[in-house]
């Protein structure tokens, strides 16, 4: 046969209990309790020790007797005792032992009564000495879908209590009915103050110094579903994400240890901080330290995203000014300079033409240039009276082209009798050479024809 053993460790009293069944769905089997003798040393210790002895006589009882111990599960109901209990059973040779806190050994029993009171969500009501948590259980699964946790006051404990299951009706998961279990704490007189406070049905277990012990065996015999009620809860944590920090709570209370040999980290059940619980103030200052790390990495992104973006932008910028301007400039730039005369666009140029200035420099060189125009005064004198035309052949060399040359260089298109080639023969010293034809005015002296005359008296 098939058995499941759990224990409860309290610091006078070791409670064992023996369930029937691999899932430990069968009936009691056998169930124990011993007191813890003080030693030499502390009552944990002494309670560790009793525990331990406990579960080593029950391996070696079912041993003879023919029967299977499947698992073995072990809660506490005072957090100081857990870390004593956690290394005993390491350093004991126990075998595979399952160490549960007593709120989640709590919630399996509290998963067994709503499937049989066809229960779809049950609410569980875990009294301590200095604090009650108020979870709902989901039956289907055992997931726990809503968790509260605060302190109470003896003085005013059934009142706290009583608030606390008046809220119930108000929960998204809608609970069917509540369930009680005592950690060190006699349930028995409060029960009936829960049932005033709320219309929901409270239940309780029939043997409530038993419940813890017979709720680890419930554990150990369901580890896969009870490490899926761990999960779901540890997700409630925190439901951005599920992650559990595992410094939010203390590992006492929540820890969950599947093998004690294999010192099991704590899975996180609850993190939800008690009101007003001095404790919390501690853990709140513990949590801007990720929360300041994480505005950090978002400041530092951010400022790397905007840095990128004006880089980019002024990347994009520079090509599409260097582009307006063409477009812009070749539409504008002929309407602007349309008006003025293109003319005097080259008149401005002319500067280059200075070197023309610099040709007339040769007939300076040339000595006979000079007398020449001196020549031409005599002649004037007498060419305007007798004879008007030859006037203007005199005055073309006196025209002194090469001096307004300057002027003509823009004008290449107009003026087809100063062509380039005309300034360079500046050496236009050939007009002196018509002054030598001044010897046409000699025959001005044959005015003789009047002699001619004489034929008159003929």
């Amino acid at each position: 046969m098939d058995i499941v053993l759990g224990v409860s460790v309290a610091p006078a009293t070791v409670r064992m209990v023996l369930i029937e069944g691999v899932n430990a769905d069968g009936v009691t089997v056998d169930e124990d309790n011993f007191d813890v003798v003080v030693g030499d040393g502390s009552a944990t210790s002494g309670a560790a020790d009793r525990a331990i002895a406990a579960i080593q006589g029950t391996q070696e009882s079912a041993g003879q007797a023919g029967h299977a111990l499947t698992s073995t599960g072990v809660t506490w109901t005072e957090p100081g005792e857990a870390a004593a209990l956690r290394d005993a059973l390491e350093s004991g040779a126990v075998g595979a032992v399952m160490l549960v806190s007593p709120l989640l050994a709590a919630a399996a029993l509290a998963q067994t009564v709503g499937v049989a009171l066809e229960y779809a969500h049950t609410a569980l009501l875990f009294i301590e000495a200095e604090s009650a948590t108020v979870a709902v259980v989901d039956t289907s699964d055992g997931s726990i879908v809503d968790l509260h946790r605060r302190l109470v006051h003896s003085a005013e404990a059934i009142a706290e209590l009583a608030e606390m299951v008046a809220g119930l009706d108000s929960l998204e998961s809608h609970p069917d009915g509540v369930f009680v279990v005592g950690c060190g704490v006699d349930i028995v007189p409060i029960k009936p103050q829960l049932e005033v406070a709320t219309s929901l049905p409270v239940n309780a277990p029939e043997e409530p110094d038993m419940a813890l012990a017979r709720a680890a065996a419930l554990a150990s015999a369901n580890a896969p579903l009870f490490a899926s009620s761990t999960a779901a809860l540890a997700y409630a944590q925190d439901p951005g994400t599920g992650e559990v920090d595992p410094t939010a709570v203390a590992p006492v209370y929540l820890g969950v240890s599947g093998n004690a040999n294999l010192s099991s980290a704590a899975l996180a059940y609850s993190a939800i901080p008690e009101e007003g619980s001095a404790g919390n103030e501690a853990e709140r200052s513990r949590v801007p330290r990720p929360v300041a790390l994480a505005a950090t990495a978002l400041a530092a992104i951010l400022v790397i995203s905007v840095v990128a973006l004006v880089i980019s932008l002024a990347a994009n910028v520079r090509p599409t000014v260097a582009q307006r301007p063409h477009s812009g400039g070749s539409a504008a730039a002929p309407t602007n300079q349309a008006p003025p005369p293109k003319a005097k666009a080259p008149a401005v140029q002319p500067a280059p033409s200075a070197p023309p200035p610099a040709a007339p420099a040769p007939p300076p060189s040339v000595g006979p240039a000079p007398p020449p125009e001196t020549i031409p005064a005599p002649a004037p004198v007498a060419a305007p009276r007798p004879v008007a035309a030859p006037n203007p052949e005199p005055q073309a060399p006196i025209r002194q082209a090469p001096r307004r040359a300057p002027a003509y260089v823009p004008a290449p298109a107009p003026a087809p009798a100063a062509p380039p080639p005309a300034a360079q023969p500046a050496p236009a010293a050939q007009p002196p050479e018509p002054a030598p034809a001044a010897p046409p005015p000699e025959p001005a002296p044959a005015a003789p024809p009047p002699p001619a005359a004489p034929p008159a008296p003929a």
